[in-house]
């Protein structure tokens, strides 16, 4: 396995640990001490992933940046200029223009960049490596969408200055698959959670009509189990009430989507 790729897998194990403790921030400082919580402040979760990649990426020269301008983000796919030719026959090429077309003004989460040069690059530049979108809970699969198509497309930027050098994108959202006013049985939720796994699959196979080059895989993060079985179990039958269980029961995955090449 390359370097590359034990970066890259690196990188998403991190995410996922900064998931975790970012749901555990929400329970902290919103002082919901049950094991669940259907309301996420988003940019603590995004916080607790970029605390999370800061220490491993800063010793490998790679910086994390919040907020980050997506058309940077495009642009800086690529070196801003290279010389061409030899010493007596050299020329100073630039890269084309990388602006989204629909969203120049979007901001990714958190981008992953280095200041690698190449051996022809005028000066150093500013090189796009990882995009990371964060959503909170139970978004709507729409705008999840539509950031899995954002860093794709800047996954399949092309310019002849040089390659690509993004190596991958993260889009991570939570869901929660019980209600506060019901309670749902392990087996439910195995039900719902094999179920969401299939839809995410079957837009992937679509997705590969349009981007043959790119691969996309989904992994979950059980954030919170709480059963009603277990619940239950601890007290007798008169010290709890339907309200009681439905509560302080429930499920919360975490799921993180990784978009990379097919090399």
């Amino acid at each position: 396995m390359s370097d590359k790729i034990n970066i890259i897998d690196e990188i998403e194990s991190r995410i996922k640990k900064g998931l975790i403790n970012g749901y555990n921030d929400n329970i902290l400082f919103t002082q919901n001490y049950s094991d669940l919580q259907s309301r996420i402040i988003e940019y603590l979760i995004v916080v607790n992933v970029a605390q999370e990649l800061k220490e491993y990426c800063f010793k490998r020269g790679i910086d994390v940046n919040l907020e980050y301008s997506l058309n940077n983000f495009y642009n800086n796919a690529f070196p801003s200029a290279v010389i061409e030719g030899d010493i007596f026959n050299s020329k100073l090429v630039n890269r084309k223009n990388h602006s989204p077309e629909d969203s120049k003004s979007k901001r990714l989460d958190i981008v992953l960049t280095s200041e690698m040069q190449n051996n022809n690059e005028t000066f150093p530049s500013t090189k796009s490596m990882v995009g990371i979108e964060i959503k909170s809970i139970n978004q709507a699969n729409k705008k999840i969408k539509q950031d899995i198509i954002r860093l794709s497309k800047a996954l399949n930027l092309t310019d002849p200055i040089s390659e690509n050098y993004i190596k991958a994108g993260f889009v991570c959202f939570f869901k929660r698959f019980d209600k506060e006013d019901k309670i749902m049985s392990n087996k439910e939720y195995e039900i719902k959670v094999k179920k969401e796994l299939e839809k995410w699959q079957t837009y992937f196979q679509d997705l590969r009509e349009t981007y043959t080059a790119l691969r996309c895989s989904i992994s979950e993060v059980k954030v919170a189990t709480s059963t009603a079985e277990n619940y239950v179990q601890n007290f007798q039958e008169h010290e709890y009430d339907f309200s009681e269980v439905a509560q302080n029961t429930g499920f919360i995955n975490a799921y993180c989507i990784r978009i990379d090449r097919n090399e």
